[in-house]
């Protein structure tokens, strides 16, 4: 075999990938081989020759840019998830001042509109009205609605009543207008939050309370996808401080 023929068969062996498979096996190679190092050269983005280092260099500055801008955007995750616990803790401890269900009603509606943001509330409950200890007044006053399970209105926004994951998203007019009242017809998104008890011991979900609308006049606030830890963690405190006050399952609505 002539010795053309032998280049020519180590070419065909020996092709990028091969090269790439190597170096990367051995990342030490150009440790010891300077001269060779120095002639390296790769094209730059502006079209110009660069050293190999001088590109390294300028692939780890980019590297670099982009972890500094992925550590900013996690510290200001941060910052807003400790503001979030700083007013929940806030909502805790009021709360537990709270002994009858006006006042605990009163101070959930307040903390959601003064240290949550909320634009729209409205708490539906599973519950008879005549077996609650609020006059109408006072339900209108705290946006409480009281529905049946059998309600086709409510049953059109989800099963939320079979779930404790919150459900978030855009709900249409008819939607808006059943859970909202007209003043709040600017909203765009909604988080519910299904008040589910827990069977004790087994973690699974039991006996539902209602739902906790909270809405918002930012569309892109509630939207599918958002996170849902705290507002899972907000449903269940509301959850077992309303539940000493409300009659649920067969004795929540009288026999017909």
């Amino acid at each position: 075999m002539s010795v053309q023929q032998n280049q020519d068969v180590a070419d065909a062996e020996i092709d990028d990938k091969s090269v790439a498979d190597y170096l990367e096996a051995n990342p030490d190679f150009f440790n010891e081989r300077d001269d060779l190092l120095a002639q390296m050269k790769v094209a730059h983005t502006t079209g110009a020759s660069v050293s190999l280092i001088e590109r390294q260099v300028a692939i780890l500055r980019e590297q670099n840019i982009a972890y500094k801008d992925q550590l900013s955007e996690l510290i200001d995750v941060a910052r807003i998830n400790d503001r979030l616990m700083l007013k929940m803790q806030k909502l805790v401890l009021a709360l537990l001042e709270a002994s009858e269900l006006q006042e605990t009603l009163a101070l959930i509606q307040q903390s959601l509109k003064d240290d949550f943001n909320a634009d729209g509330i409205t708490l539906c409950l599973f519950a008879d009205p005549e077996m609650i200890s609020l006059d109408s007044d006072q339900i209108g006053e705290l946006r409480v609605k009281f529905v049946s399970h059998d309600d086709e209105q409510f049953k059109e926004l989800g099963k939320l009543s079979e779930s404790d994951e919150p459900a978030c998203g855009v709900l249409n007019e008819a939607q808006l207008a059943y859970l909202f009242e007209t003043e709040d017809s600017e909203i765009r998104s909604v988080a519910q939050l299904p008040l589910m008890m827990s069977d004790k011991g087994s973690g699974k979900c039991g006996e539902p309370l209602g739902v906790l609308a909270i809405g918002s006049e930012d569309a892109g606030r509630f939207c599918a996808g958002v996170g849902t830890v705290f507002l899972k963690y907000l449903g269940a405190l509301v959850t077992r401080k309303l539940r000493p006050h409300l009659a649920t399952g067969e004795d929540a609505w009288p026999s017909q």
